[in-house]
């Protein structure tokens, strides 16, 4: 079974819309590449001082973002379906950009993920479970850096 089908049967299907309801997923799926981009800005600050943050901080943003990437599917099955019905410019258009955005949706998810699990290995709870050793041993490989003052 693919993670698609997977996915569907475990949420079950989702409603469908008719395509007046193309502002309302349009405004959605902007707002939601907004919010990503601003969260990715916001982690992309900690990443010279990770120490700033602690595991539960990066956890909460890879469970969040891993469930926002869980949803994609969503809107991008909306905007298939309506793809396949009889649109106007004007909305296929508005189709084709809001696809464009589900792919920097995705990709922004990713990024995210992938910056999120990289602050974790230097967040202060992550340096307090280290021995005094370990702390001088990363520091002096690079892998740890000490804050500025």
């Amino acid at each position: 079974m693919s993670d698609k089908k997977r996915r569907n049967n475990q949420r079950g299907e989702p409603q469908r819309h008719p395509i007046t309801m193309l502002p309302t997923i349009a405004m959605a799926v902007d707002n939601q590449v907004e919010s990503l981009e601003e969260g990715y800005d916001n982690l992309n600050e900690a990443r010279e001082k990770p120490h700033v943050l602690n595991d539960a901080i990066v956890d909460r943003a890879i469970k969040i973002h891993t469930e926002i990437l869980d949803d994609a599917w969503v809107f991008e099955e909306q905007l298939a379906r309506w793809k396949n019905e009889a649109l106007t410019e004007v909305q296929r258009k508005e189709i084709g950009r809001l696809t464009d955005q589900m792919v920097k949706y995705r990709e922004l998810c990713e990024k995210v993920l992938v910056l999120a699990k990289e602050l974790k290995k230097g967040t202060i709870d992550s340096i307090l479970r280290m021995s005094d050793e370990e702390v001088a041993m990363a520091v002096m490989m690079g892998k740890l850096t000490l804050p500025k003052s």
